[in-house]
């Protein structure tokens, strides 16, 4: 989390901005992420998971490569996003009190 502005009487307008910079930003990975998931893993909007030589990947192949390739690196950058918006929160519920 960014350092908060320092005392001054636009104190809870610099404080909202910060908060809004701080979950764009946690949001634009969670696009661009998936962007990246789109372009490298994906044939027109689908899912390509990569071959191999021995045919069509059996069903365990394919669990790990869908790991790999798509739900780890989502799900890290998910619960990235998540705990800034908890802490934003909490920094929000603070100041109320």
């Amino acid at each position: 989390m960014t350092t908060p502005p320092t005392s001054g009487r636009n104190d809870a307008w610099e404080m909202d901005q910060l908060h809004r910079d701080e979950i764009t930003v946690a949001m634009n990975w969670v696009i661009r992420t998936c962007q990246e998931i789109v372009r490298n893993r994906s044939h027109k909007t689908f899912w390509a998971p990569v071959s191999t030589n021995d045919g069509p990947p059996s069903p365990e192949q394919l669990m790990q490569t869908a790991r790999t390739d798509v739900l780890d690196k989502l799900q890290r950058i998910i619960e990235g996003a998540q705990f800034v918006i908890h802490q934003v929160e909490y920094e929000r519920a603070k100041r109320k009190q």
